[in-house]
């Protein structure tokens, strides 16, 4: 299948391209549309991250490149700043590799230094840039940030023209140590040099690192991510969102325990509904699924006993056609009717996607060998697990 789009605008063509992106995510494959509320209990555990992030050094290398941008070097035209930054990204990708060239989670690995990819590390990390508050939100995407930031930049100097004075130049240097331009203040980083490109590596300084875990506390407050950090807990030490439940449930506050035992609880109605999916799609040939089948069947009615009118008001969702899905197939389990299960997993995909290309409406065309859908969901703890295990390496980096 091709897939194409018409390419009005800059943030048109990233629309697209995040769509896409969806369809290659390591388990974020939704056959059965439960991606929203998957999503929600992510964004809730573990805010500012998404599946697509590699490493945590690149929650300062875009902010570095983003704010040199518009310093004025590539003049008043907002595109041309935008390319200078697609420029900048890649030239770091290429020194990060030139460190080590077998350096895990440098974006762009397969195809430097004579290529780039489509989906840059701006727009990767920029939502969990403002969410940690390095950059002072104000709502901006990347473009309006450039765009805004250029046009404050003439203003000023325009302004400095017509009255100037002798602490004009201080004034400057001030500001730009800030982040400012005017009055407005854009970021808020920890001291870096001028020549911070030098000896670019993935690994974060000391000094970056307990940056990242003293900003993400105060920006994440009451999250999970907030819990590990203040903590110091090793994730390393358990396999899955489920262990960590398990050992921290006791540990953290009321609050977050009682979601993280909500989230484990829809995981394995998702999950028997994953895996009855796998079996009808092989046409009950795939061993795995079979196996998987045969191991939860006898605690069906447990694994079903999730609280789905919690899930959605707690996230706050607005989801009819998900959540009388969820209440169908909920119901079917709890009364061990495997063929009522199998006919609303079958309806719920062909309403998502069209009898044509619902894939249990063709179901000789797939390797039945493999499995198709994702698992058990992850709500990012892999991904979040990366980015602490780097603040905590690189918090010792300077003791070893």
């Amino acid at each position: 299948m091709q897939l194409g789009w018409i390419d009005f605008s800059k943030e048109d063509r990233q629309k697209a391209l995040d769509v896409i992106n969806l369809l290659s995510e390591q388990g974020a494959v939704d056959e059965l549309g439960i991606g929203i509320i998957r999503d929600a209990f992510a964004n809730y555990f573990f805010p500012g991250t998404s599946t697509v992030q590699t490493r945590a050094k690149y929650f300062l290398i875009v902010p570095y490149v983003l704010r040199e941008a518009v310093d004025g070097k590539y003049g008043k035209d907002a595109n041309r700043v935008l390319r200078a930054i697609d420029s900048a990204e890649k030239d770091c990708g290429i020194r990060l590799l030139e460190a080590d060239p077998k350096a895990e989670g440098v974006i762009g690995t397969r195809v430097l230094p004579k290529g780039w990819v489509a989906r840059k590390p701006s727009d990767i990390y920029w939502n969990g840039i403002r969410t940690f508050g390095i950059f002072c939100d104000y709502g901006l995407s990347i473009p309006e940030y450039v765009s805004l930031a250029v046009k404050l930049k003439e203003q000023r100097s325009v302004s400095w023209l017509g009255n100037r004075n002798d602490d004009a130049d201080e004034n400057d240097k001030d500001d730009s140590d800030a982040g400012d331009i005017g009055n407005i203040r854009f970021w808020n980083l920890p001291i870096y040099h001028d020549d911070w490109r030098d000896n670019l590596t993935i690994e974060l300084t000391q000094e970056e690192a307990f940056y990242l875990d003293k900003q993400i506390q105060k920006s994440t407050k009451g999250s999970l991510l907030e819990y590990v950090l203040k903590n110091h807990i090793d994730l390393n030490e358990y396999d899955d969102f489920a262990s960590l439940t398990a050992e921290l449930s006791e540990k953290v506050s009321e609050k977050l325990a009682y979601m993280m035992k909500l989230a484990c609880n829809f995981n394995n109605l998702v999950y028997m509904a994953r895996v009855r999916y796998n079996v009808m799609l092989s046409e009950g040939e795939n061993t795995y699924a079979n196996d998987e089948w045969s191991r939860i069947l006898p605690d069906i009615k447990h694994n079903a006993t999730v609280d789905l009118d919690a899930v959605f008001g707690e996230l706050q969702l607005i989801n009819p056609r998900a959540k009388s899905f969820l209440c169908g197939i909920q119901t079917a389990f709890m009364a061990s009717d495997t063929h009522m299960a199998d006919e609303l997993i079958r309806k719920r995909e062909r309403s998502l996607k069209g009898a044509a290309r619902a894939k249990l409406s063709r179901t000789k065309e797939f390797d039945h060998s493999k499995w198709v859908g994702g698992g058990m969901l992850d709500y990012r703890f892999s991904n979040a697990r990366r980015i602490v295990n780097d603040i905590y390496a690189g918090e010792v980096s300077a003791d070893v």
